[in-house]
């Protein structure tokens, strides 16, 4: 599959079928919710979007999310991202990028800290 970059380059990438997997971290707050999306692979490696939805009325400044990529069974390794001040009933986004994961097959995503 091919897509049409903003610099007027064409790039591929694939969509891996598995499902990303979404866990609860120890550091998380009630309130937040975690949603992972589908991970993609392309020639820099592996990514996938995730959401952290703030069903609360207090603002939190900073939530990181962790992911572990795996292809099959095996871990090829972690990343992170962090989002900022996400306000009571709204959800921010972000994606996690693996660099060099191009043959991920799924990944398990956690809410692993919070300030």
């Amino acid at each position: 599959m091919t897509m049409k970059g903003i610099w007027g380059k064409v790039g591929s990438f694939a969509i891996v079928g598995a499902a990303v997997a979404a866990s609860l971290g120890a550091a998380q707050a009630a309130g937040l919710e975690l949603t992972p999306g589908k991970i993609y692979t392309d020639a820099a490696g592996a990514y996938v979007s995730v959401a952290v939805k703030n069903t609360g009325t207090d603002t939190v400044g900073e939530v990181q999310v962790s992911c572990e990529f795996f292809a099959g069974k095996r871990s090829l390794g972690k990343a992170s991202t962090k989002l900022f001040s996400i306000v009571g009933g709204v959800t921010g986004t972000d994606q996690v990028r693996f660099l060099g994961g191009t043959n991920a097959t799924r990944a398990t995503c956690t809410l692993a800290g919070q300030k």
